[in-house]
């Protein structure tokens, strides 16, 4: 267990970019009011792509097979992250049924707790 906070080498790992993901996602849509379903994809991208930029050897240039992989690990952070708030933000909602997580604490109710399901 490391002592310190994120790292880049700490976010090249699954669960690193997991939390990373699930900490940015959340912190943005609780202080800002801005939770589109898209916003953890789009953090989790962004991480998982420039983790696999990062971790070229110097001097090589990045493959169609860098971006693919990176991709489809940014699919799988998001999963993972959203997985996560689902299941803590189940607890807050007693019945999670299609309507009701859509009637559930939104930004735009002004009533979202920090760990309300993204979807």
């Amino acid at each position: 267990m490391p002592n310190e906070f994120f790292t880049l080498e700490s976010m090249l790992t699954l669960s690193g970019a997991t939390g990373a993901t699930l900490v940015i996602a959340n912190g943005v849509q609780y202080a800002f009011g801005f939770g589109p379903k898209w916003l953890g994809l789009l953090i989790a991208q962004a991480i998982t792509i420039s983790g696999a930029l990062a971790a070229l050897p110097a001097g090589e240039a990045a493959s169609f097979s860098h971006y693919f992989v990176a991709i489809v690990n940014g699919f799988l952070v998001f999963c993972a992250a959203a997985g996560g708030t689902h299941a803590v933000g189940a607890r807050d909602h007693h019945v999670l049924t299609p309507r009701s997580l859509a009637q559930a604490d939104t930004p735009q109710s002004g009533r979202r707790s920090f760990w309300t399901p993204w979807f």
